[in-house]
């Protein structure tokens, strides 16, 4: 998958802010004076930069406009620290450091120069994951800085037991020299084995083009634009009718928009912080595929004073309305450890005979205290109690609309009865994942839904 390149706020602001706590000292004819930078009004007399090999003259300008744009050494000190800070934020230089200094001829202005350390032109890497009942191995390589201007491409090959092939090729760039604002165009193939949970592949084709924007805050906008050509395929010979009405190909045209809030400390295990994310989807514009849906989630984590014990709650909730039946490509799932823990994956809803068929609106709640453990060290291993909750189901007549004149009761039992479960276990915060070892002992669960009781192990990024 791509990796946004982000920009590192917080050293950048740390040596502004040594600089305007300090004086500016310029070199004037083998004498220095002492210079007030936040009163001292001067301009940029000559830009220079060493030790990068490529980097585009339209590209630099851009970023330069706010450097030569200052009016005071302050100003000049602070809009040179920012473009270093994105020169490496983009991979063009490892390191750079910004020299200011008086001209040698007693020029009126200052002079600027980078010297910088060149950024990597390529990586590659190689991962394994298990989650899900799911193990994948992966292998990316990266290209940094292609045109000059901190693009790069990126391309990812994945095999494992439920995706047996993925390939994703990324182009990304940034808008106006900005990492915080990223234009991302994408080419994908994946087939996935959906056994033995439901009885069929599905082989995913996609071209996407996306622009995204994050702020210094915590927030963040994402507008996709995406053609997805679907195939449900090897349809299992027991598969049930619901799974063999949707073999065949599908076109999906959709636009979709995403927007969050996170100031979390940590992605994996948060130990304070809260994540707010709201993701709206609507397709056809082309194609055979028409629906809306909207899914949101919200995330708060709490530490009791400094105990070492963090109580985490979490909501998740979503629905998709269609004309018809939904595809069972874009329809939710729920269970699984990193979902609603206790349950088989896609072990909540709708099943038609062996196959879960996924549902059109779902509610997912979580609540879970991280705890110190007695003669162990590290904070990387917490103990773990928790307790989650959840339900889906269909909006056709084989779900809440089964029944016109009682919708109301269907709707009712839906948000009143939900399957549920408790447990404790292990959690492990490791610098890239989150990986969890649980007891589980599920406490309701309908006549549909596939109870997992014992040991689940799971390994991910976001958990409920």
């Amino acid at each position: 998958m791509a990796t946004d390149a982000r920009f590192d706020v917080p050293s950048a602001r740390k040596v502004f802010g040594e600089a305007i706590n300090t004086s500016a000292q310029h070199n004037s004819a083998g004498a220095q004076r002492t210079v007030d930078i936040g009163k001292h009004s001067i301009g940029i007399n000559r830009f220079s930069i060493s030790g990068v090999s490529r980097i585009r003259r339209g590209f630099l300008s851009t970023l330069l406009e706010p450097v030569f744009a200052a009016q005071t050494v302050a100003q000049v000190a602070m809009e040179s620290r920012e473009a270093a800070g994105k020169l490496k934020a983009l991979g063009i230089a490892k390191d750079v450091q910004v020299l200011l200094d008086r001209p040698e001829n007693n020029q009126e202005g200052i002079d600027v120069h980078f010297n910088c350390q060149d950024g990597s032109r390529y990586a590659i890497k190689t991962g394994v994951n298990v989650g899900d009942d799911e193990g994948t191995a992966s292998v990316t390589g990266r290209l940094n800085n292609i045109f000059g201007g901190g693009e790069s491409l990126e391309a990812n090959y994945t095999r494992g037991n439920k995706t047996q092939a993925a390939f994703q090729g990324v182009l990304s760039m940034p808008v106006a020299a900005d990492p915080l604002k990223q234009l991302e165009m994408s080419a994908s193939q994946a087939t996935l084995d959906n056994r033995p949970y439901s009885s069929y592949d599905e082989v995913r084709r996609t071209l996407s083009t996306a622009y995204r924007a994050s702020q210094l805050g915590g927030l963040s906008h994402e507008l996709r634009y995406s053609a997805s050509w679907r195939e449900i395929c090897n349809v299992g010979y027991r598969a049930s009718p619901s799974l063999r009405s949707e073999a065949g190909h599908s076109l999906k045209s959709s636009m979709l928009y995403t927007v969050a809030y996170d100031d979390r400390d940590s992605h994996t295990v948060p130990t304070c912080g809260s994540l707010l994310r709201a993701t709206t989807e609507i397709a056809g514009l082309l194609g055979d595929v028409r629906f809306a849906k909207v899914q949101a989630e919200l995330q708060s984590n709490q530490q009791i004073a400094d105990s070492g014990f963090v109580v985490s709650t979490g909501l998740q909730a979503g629905v998709l309305w269609s004309q018809g039946r939904s595809p069972i490509s874009d329809r939710f799932t729920l269970g699984g450890l990193t979902s609603v823990r206790g349950f088989e994956y896609r072990g909540i809803g709708p099943h038609d005979g062996n196959d879960s068929i996924g549902g059109d609106i779902f509610y997912a709640a979580g609540i879970s205290l991280l705890t110190p453990l007695p003669y162990i060290r590290t904070n990387a291993l917490k103990g773990h109690i928790w307790a989650n909750a959840g339900q889906l189901a269909l909006l056709d007549d084989r779900g809440l609309l089964r029944n016109r004149n009682s919708v109301a009761d269907e709707v009712y039992r839906f948000f009143m009865r939900p399957s549920a479960a408790v447990g404790v276990g292990l959690v492990y915060r490791h610098s890239m994942v989150r990986v969890e070892l649980s007891c589980c002992l599920p406490m309701l669960a309908t006549t549909t839904d596939w109870p997992k009781p014992g040991l689940q192990f799971g390994l991910g990024v976001q958990f409920l």
